[in-house]
């Protein structure tokens, strides 16, 4: 009889003290649990590490840095997100991690994040220093050109991700997103901007059903999409190209499905820092071009763009269920999905 092998409790993160709340460094004890098993593991110096310090990158995602060397890396804690499955969460973004790096990326400036090892729950990665996409878009006026710069790297990865990861014996599928955009809209009714607008509700239900209902929303073959493709996993290093962080969601879908949620993030984070849809509009179409440039010869390049609409509408309205957004931008936001899902396809 084989033997159940058997996994130690997850750890979790720091405590979350007022230092790391405001962004400061944190000195860690050597009897630290994580410190410990990175001193044993993950340390590759030929001295013995002096101190350790722990910074928050978000409430599941922190630093761990050696201070004298400068040496860090992040240790992102599932017992945060899943509780007790941490130990099976953390494997499966470790995994996920390796499918999209074997999709041979090296045309490309970009690249996914490098795992390192998971241990009791939580997934050690490389420590990217740089700005995000959206720390990109905050500060587009005072550096002109880079945002620019930086969509049409993360255009460029988007296409070889998903031209390099085909997946031919996977049958189309677009019942789930349908479903999922319908789930969206029956949130909104119950609780968001939509509550007591029943003939909004019915309005949006029947311009995704109209989707749905074209042939043309399944004419593709389906390949590896990121999952989450939003502004804050794509990190700009100082050193130049993008790496591509948190690939928990990776899945196998229409290749239309990050490209429309990008599409809808990007438009969102100009809208917020400052901009407005009218402004964020030539810079989307700049990084759907070189999504296009970078796509296989052989693919309906203008099909799947189209059919990104619908994708870009269903998470428009996703963003439309966050209670941080403005109750007037929420309204926006519904009505943008609705003028996307109105057009023709």
């Amino acid at each position: 009889m084989q033997k159940k092998t058997e996994y130690l409790a997850p750890v979790e993160p720091p405590a979350d003290v007022p230092d790391i709340q405001r962004g400061n460094w944190l000195a860690l004890p050597a009897t630290d649990p994580v410190v410990d098993y990175v001193t044993e593991t993950l340390w590759d110096h030929p001295q013995r590490p002096m101190a350790w310090e722990v910074a928050r990158l978000s409430q599941a995602a922190y630093i761990y840095r050696e201070s004298s060397a400068g040496w860090a890396l992040v240790a992102k804690f599932y017992a945060v997100k899943t509780g007790s499955s941490a130990h099976k969460h953390a494997v499966h973004e470790f995994e996920a991690i390796r499918q999209a790096q074997a999709t041979d990326l090296a045309e490309t400036d970009a690249r996914p994040i490098e795992p390192l090892a998971e241990w009791r729950g939580v997934l050690f990665l490389e420590y990217v220093r740089g700005l995000t996409l959206e720390d990109t878009i905050a500060v587009r006026r005072s550096q002109p050109g880079e945002l620019s710069r930086a969509l049409e790297g993360v255009g460029q990865f988007l296409a070889k991700l998903h031209g390099n990861g085909v997946r031919p014996d996977a049958a189309p599928d677009i019942m789930q997103p349908v479903s999922y955009a319908h789930e969206i809209v029956t949130q909104l009714a119950k609780h968001g901007v939509l509550q007591d607008y029943p003939i909004a509700c019915d309005g949006v239900a029947r311009l995704i059903d109209r989707w749905a209902a074209n042939p043309a929303m399944e004419d593709f073959v389906p390949c590896l999409n990121h999952g989450d493709a939003t502004t804050t996993n794509f990190v700009f290093p100082g050193r130049g190209g993008v790496v591509v962080v948190d690939w928990e969601r990776l899945k196998v879908a229409d290749p239309a499905f990050d490209l429309g949620r990008l599409m809808a993030e990007i438009t969102h984070s100009i809208n917020q820092h400052g901009g407005s849809v009218r402004e964020a509009e030539p810079f989307m179409r700049h990084m759907v071009d070189a999504y296009r440039q970078g796509l296989p010869v052989d693919w309906n390049a203008d099909a799947l763009i189209e059919r990104a609409n619908f994708y870009r509408a269903s998470s428009t309205l996703r963003i439309a269920r966050n209670g941080w957004v403005s109750r007037l931008d929420r309204t926006a936001l519904v009505a943008q999905a609705m003028g996307l899902l109105a057009q023709e396809f």
